[in-house]
Formats: structure tokens, sequence, C-alpha cells
């Protein structure tokens, strides 16, 4: 059995997926100990990967876009790891990465993934993310995002969930959450999977020695792409309804109501307020499949509301750290505001 799969959804860019599996290539985790599974979406000859396939990897073949989700979810059901490397094919690994995760959790059976540190590919000496946190209210933030790199995320740390750009997962917490959600389709699917692992007693890390290098968008071509909007508006709602207790709903309402009000001003000024609703509107569509895949989640539960809420809480301390050292002018408009009202966490 090997040590970790490594599995790469793709769409329309093999050279991206060929350069990624370059950079895997060179992985000082002895190469008898992974293997990649490319999950080609919307198979066509002239858009995938080329044969012969490099050492150590295999392909699945899909004739419609299954989604990031849809993807993973093959590539883990077809293999035997005992990790496996949530890996966008935008992504450049240094040589140590799969080692020194592999070594995180190999070291604490209570750890449920751990990410490492990514850095722009584009722009080297700045940060892509260095772990990602949440709002109380529910909206999600990549730690660190477009700062410079002074070692200012140097630390270990836990986290809520890691980018699903680069994070790797214990199998059997993978497994145990009832693999990644695929109505989900992309986007704050790597949130939610975060946050079931922790209901089911496990937690996650970020790890900065481990360092990657990320495109970002390379797929879909823009930052904020309509259908970016549009998944995010759905899928921040989904969480809510999925993944937290009545308890806290409740309790959080104004924080939550707040929130999607300045997110949906957002969208707006970013010419996205199709997209803005489409996305609320599949998620009332989905809202009652969510709820019943709450319950199923509360069955499997090894932490009290007390205790998620608590993880909220030292997430969005997380958020307003990093938000509040940063210069004037990078802070973000929604965040000045949501802090202003509710202050520090």
């Amino acid at each position: 059995m090997k040590t970790v799969t490594i599995a790469i959804p793709a769409l329309h860019r093999p050279d991206l997926t060929q350069r990624c599996i370059e950079f895997i290539q060179r992985q000082t985790l002895p190469a008898c100990e992974w293997e990649i599974v490319v999950i080609e979406n919307e198979a066509q000859p002239e858009s995938m990967l080329l044969d012969p396939l490099p050492p150590n990897t295999s392909r699945i073949e899909l004739e419609r876009n299954e989604g990031t989700t849809g993807s993973i979810n093959r590539a883990v059901a077809g293999t035997a790891s005992k990790y496996v490397l949530l890996l966008n094919n935008d992504i450049e690994l240094e040589p140590d990465y799969l080692e020194v995760l592999v070594g995180t959790l190999d070291s604490d059976p209570r750890l449920g993934f751990a990410a490492g540190k990514l850095l722009r590919a584009t722009q080297r000496t700045h940060i892509d993310g260095a772990g990602d946190a949440m709002l109380i209210a529910g909206g999600a933030y990549r730690l660190g995002t477009t700062e410079e790199d002074r070692g200012q995320f140097d630390r270990i740390a836990p986290v809520i969930a890691g980018c699903g750009a680069a994070v790797l997962y214990r199998r059997e917490v993978f497994e145990n959450c009832g693999y990644l959600d695929e109505d989900f389709f992309a986007y704050i699917d790597d949130i939610d999977l975060g946050l079931r692992s922790h209901w089911i007693g496990f937690r996650g890390i970020y790890v900065p020695q481990a360092v990657a290098y990320h495109i970002g968008s390379a797929t879909i071509g823009a930052a904020v792409h309509p259908r970016i909007i549009e998944y995010v508006t759905q899928n921040q709602l989904w969480v809510l309804a999925k993944d937290y207790p009545g308890s806290l709903l409740r309790r959080f309402f104004p924080r939550i109501l707040l929130f999607h009000l300045l997110w949906l001003a957002y969208a707006v000024r970013n010419g996205g307020l199709a997209a803005y609703l489409r996305g609320a509107f599949g998620a009332i569509r989905r809202l009652s499949a969510m709820r019943r895949k709450h319950l199923e989640l509360m069955q499997k539960r090894r932490i009290s509301d007390e205790e998620f809420e608590s993880l909220l809480r030292d997430s969005e301390r997380q958020v307003y750290e990093w938000h509040s050292t940063r210069p004037e002018e990078m802070r973000s408009g929604l965040l000045n505001t949501y802090f202003r009202v509710f202050g520090r966490p």
C-alpha cells in the first residue's frame, strides 16, 4: 500500500498538469511511497496529459466536468493509501513538501489534515495562503494572502481548514467524513471538509516548513469571475446549513446576516449581482438536503456545540489578527465593517 495518493483534478490544461507532475517527481519522499492519479474532466485527446504517462501516474477519464469534489472522490475511491494529497494542477511543490506533511501527520494521530505555506507562483516573495480561517458568520479567508512573506507566518499553527490546492488528509478522516461533498462542486468544499473533520474529533494544522507555489484561478481565468461569486455564495450558505448546529445559527444570526449583506455588496461592486442571485437561489433549492446532511454529521460528532463554537472563535481571532496587522490600504472593507460592528474576537 502506498503512503500517499496524490489526486490532481484537471480540465483542459495538460500544460499545467505536466508541470505539476514534474515537481512531484522531485519529491524527497521516495517514489515507491506515492502515486499520482490525474482526473481528466471533459476528457478529450487534445486536452489531456499526453501518453506515455509519467512514472507512478494513472489517469481517470471523465466525459463531463465533475468539479473538484467529484474528481477527487473518484481518485480516493479507487486507491488505498494511508494519506491523500488534494492537489490543484497549478501548484509547484518544493521537494520536501510531501515528506514534511507526512512526517507531521505521522507524529500525531489526532491530526486529520496538514497544510503547507503557499506562495504565489508569479510573485514568489508574496504569500498566496498560510492556512484557512473563517469568521463565526461563515465567511472563509486564506490567511496572509497577497502579503510579502516576511516570516510572519513561519510558526506552526492550528487551522480550521486547509486550502484544497495542496492539503494532505489522513484517509481515515477523509472517508469517515463521507468524502468531499459533490454538491459543492468547487470552492468552499475544503472549508466544509475541514469543519466536518473537527466534528468527528480530529484537528488541522498549518506547517510553514512545507512550501508550494500556487498560480491561482489558472483554469477559470480570473480572481473575481462570476462563476466564483456564484459558487462561493451558494457554498457559504450551505456550510451554515450543513455544519452549524441550530443553537449557533440562532445566537450568531446578526453576524451571519451582516456578513452576507456585506458579501452581497462586494458582489454587486464587482459586477456579480446575477452570479450572487444564482448562488443564493441554488443554495435555497438544496437547503433541505443540507439540513439532512447536518443530521447525519451530528450522528458522527465527537465534540460538543461549545467546543465547535470555541473552534470558530479561535479561527475568527486568526482572521482578526491577520487583518489588523495589514497595511491600511490592503485591508478588506468587508472585514473593516464586520469588526467595527462586532469588535475584537
